[in-house]
């Protein structure tokens, strides 16, 4: 009996040391800063980090001197079509999960172990904002010009986009009536989630970022 209940602990035990590593790991990877120390010059050109839920997103000016988005992630490929909107929102994350998961609430099991474990195709979300949103999840960054070409370019090359082929949105996907969804490159995986996506962006940029996280939360939290 006894040592059925042993057999029994260490089973416990194992089953969870994988989620309880994962959790330590991942604690220490927000906390440790990366590119704190980089002096940000003044600058005119504002960025925003916009979390939601669980995922966060990297909002820019729709134009600037430096690139226009609408001129490749175009208002067309939306089912509004909006006119004039300020600012562009990016999102990086698992395809199959976006199409199964719009709200946190319809999260299935087995589509959540498909998007963590195995290969399986990426996309990047676009939304168009009228303006900022207002939100106490949003923060504010400015920017150098440097800094945001680099960011620019983070953004492009994780996407398929190719010279001189105009992108095209996947089709009949869309969560509000001003985004989209465009195929990318990379898998979503128990290491690369969507929040990783955004830390590795600004870490590319020079930007503030923690060493490694899944969660928006060690984002935030070198922004605190």
């Amino acid at each position: 009996m006894k040592q059925g209940f042993r057999y029994f602990i260490k089973f416990i035990l194992i089953l969870l040391a994988p989620p309880v590593i994962y959790l330590v790991v991942a604690l220490i990877g927000s906390i440790i800063p990366v590119n704190s120390k980089h002096e940000t010059k003044k600058s005119d050109i504002e960025i925003y980090l916009y979390k939601q839920d669980m995922h966060t997103d990297i909002l820019l000016p729709v134009r600037s001197y430096i690139i226009n988005w609408d001129s490749i992630f175009k208002p067309e490929h939306t089912l509004a079509n909006p006119k004039n909107s300020e600012i562009i929102g990016f999102g990086w994350g698992d395809l199959n999960f976006y199409r199964n998961t719009p709200q946190w609430e319809d999260l299935k099991l087995n589509v959540a172990f498909k998007a963590l474990f195995l290969k399986s195709q990426s996309a990047l979300h676009t939304r168009f904002y009228q303006k900022v949103p207002v939100s106490e999840n949003l923060v504010k960054i400015s920017v150098t010009e440097d800094q945001y070409k680099k960011l620019s370019k983070y953004i492009l090359e994780k996407s398929n986009i190719q010279k001189s082929v105009e992108i095209q949105p996947v089709q009949d996907l869309h969560y509000y009536r001003d985004d989209a969804f465009y195929l990318a490159k990379t898998s979503f995986s128990l290491f690369k989630t969507c929040n990783t996506w955004t830390n590795s962006a600004l870490k590319y940029a020079g930007l503030k970022a923690c060493l490694w996280t899944p969660f928006p939360q060690g984002i935030f939290y070198q922004y605190r």
